[in-house]
């Protein structure tokens, strides 16, 4: 069967029809470019074509059956090939319904490619990152999409005129809430201290997001899912841990147990998975596989890559860093990553500790950069662990950052937003300058009055 013929089937059809039309319309061009890759085009032919094609307009010259051959480097061999693609080749008018027709059939493509090498696969351990490979070409999306100013113009309008309020993610911490606007494929990191309690607030978190309907993956590199649920139950049961953890119940607390039961399976249900020694691969795809809408990793300098040749923590979380970031915007699902923080340092002067800023993140600046939202957490006494907690919005790229005092309750698993206390400052430097006129004017009225003999009247 020649090139002609196969021309005729399903997805080497599109990709002649998209070279054919570079050939016949040079305006066409720019367009495919910004749509496709040499990756793209599954026959060998099409690729070397579409390559010179490119190469040819990134250097500046002009694009024609002549030019495109020497690019190519292959003589006559591939003259009777280009002018194919031209005769096949009617109008360059349905060249954009050509592209997304070259990519869905190079994505099934590579998708057969490895389903065949998965049934060669002796073993799971071989299988499985041919499995995560097929998960990220499914989950594939365009690769740069844009919209021009009058998109941008018409689409603004259109979500301002809409009846449909936007979500945001709730936390259930007010300020939090109220404060940011983080959205499904997001990166939001979630920094604390060792035993800060990061952990526990993540839990809270998600249980207030999973009330709200979401369907949330939780991956702990760390803890096991059975004591997270010893934290879940006794926050939502108010029920000491000491006596979880001792199994002494009165029927009272059965009851107390019965409903929290119930709320967790069907109120604010999410998955806890055990995830020690997972790559950041392993959670993405298992992430994609369960279709989360949001996934927490606890904790990500914990998660490692595979392949990579280094120990260098600083090069490893930079790169599980970008990788989580990619995968938040390109399958749209929130990632929220708990990190440990540097070490506190303390004022020269007075030895207190400092509070935690951005910076504090251990190993990379790359968490920093990627983040869309930074919460901070941290004892208010670093030397008593039963302290309250400080909760810190570090980075909002669209909201306020604030600061606000959590009530921490280790017995119970529990931290409560407390009110902040009022400010009176201003109702007291307003009396205070209210004070210094009264007195101002009350010395002006007793002055005494200094005046000439010739001044008063009435004197001989």
């Amino acid at each position: 069967m020649d090139k002609l013929d196969l021309a005729r089937t399903g997805g080497f059809s599109a990709q002649l029809s998209v070279i054919g039309s570079m050939l016949i319309d040079d305006r066409c061009i720019p367009l495919v470019l910004s749509k496709l890759a040499p990756d793209d085009f599954v026959d060998g032919t099409c690729r070397a074509t579409f390559s010179a094609i490119r190469k040819l307009v990134q250097e500046g010259r002009p694009v024609d059956p002549v030019t495109v051959v020497d690019a190519m480097k292959g003589g006559d061999k591939y003259t009777g090939w280009v002018r194919d693609a031209m005769e096949i080749t009617p109008t360059a008018a349905n060249v954009e319904s050509y592209i997304p027709m070259v990519r869905n059939s190079a994505t099934l493509y590579r998708i057969r490619e490895m389903a065949d090498k998965i049934l060669e696969c002796v073993d799971l351990e071989d299988a499985e990152p041919l499995v995560r490979k097929m998960s990220s070409a499914l989950s594939a999306t365009d690769r740069m999409p844009r919209m021009t100013g009058p998109e941008l113009a018409a689409n603004f309008l259109e979500r301002m005129s809409s009846e449909d309020k936007p979500k945001y993610l709730p936390w259930g911490i007010p300020t939090a809430d109220r404060a940011t606007y983080a959205e499904l494929g997001d990166m939001i990191l979630l920094g604390g201290y060792a035993s800060s309690g990061k952990t526990l607030l993540s839990i809270l978190m998600a249980m207030a997001q999973a009330r709200a309907g979401y369907k949330v993956g939780y991956y702990s590199l760390e803890t096991k899912p059975e004591k997270m649920a010893d934290r879940m139950f006794s926050s939502l049961a108010r029920v000491p841990m000491g006596q979880i953890k001792s199994r002494t119940f009165s029927t009272y607390e059965w009851e107390k147990f019965a409903d929290a039961a119930n709320r967790v399976a069907t109120v604010c249900p999410f998955d806890i998975i055990r995830a020690s020694g997972s790559t950041v691969d392993d959670v993405t795809a298992d992430a994609i596989g369960h279709g989360y809408q949001i996934v927490y990793v606890d904790y990500v300098q914990q998660l490692t890559v595979a392949g990579m040749r280094t120990d260098n923590p600083r090069i490893v979380v930079t790169e599980v860093s970008q990788r989580l970031k990619r995968f938040a915007q390109s399958t749209g699902t929130a990632v929220v990553a708990l990190a440990q923080l540097s070490r506190p340092p303390k004022e020269e002067k007075s030895g207190d500790y400092i509070a935690p800023t951005l910076h504090s993140f251990k190993e990379s600046g790359q968490l920093e950069q990627d983040a869309d939202v930074a919460f901070l957490v941290w004892a208010t006494d670093p030397n008593n662990n039963r302290s309250n907690r400080m909760f810190k919005i570090g980075k909002n790229k669209e909201g306020s950052r604030e600061s606000v005092e959590l009530a921490f309750y280790g017995d119970t698993q529990t931290m409560v937003e407390l009110a902040p206390e009022p400010d009176y400052s201003v109702a007291a430097e307003l009396a205070a300058k209210g004070r210094a006129v009264q007195q101002a004017n009350r010395a002006k009225a007793y002055q005494e009055v200094k005046v000439k003999d010739k001044d008063i009247p009435f004197t001989d």
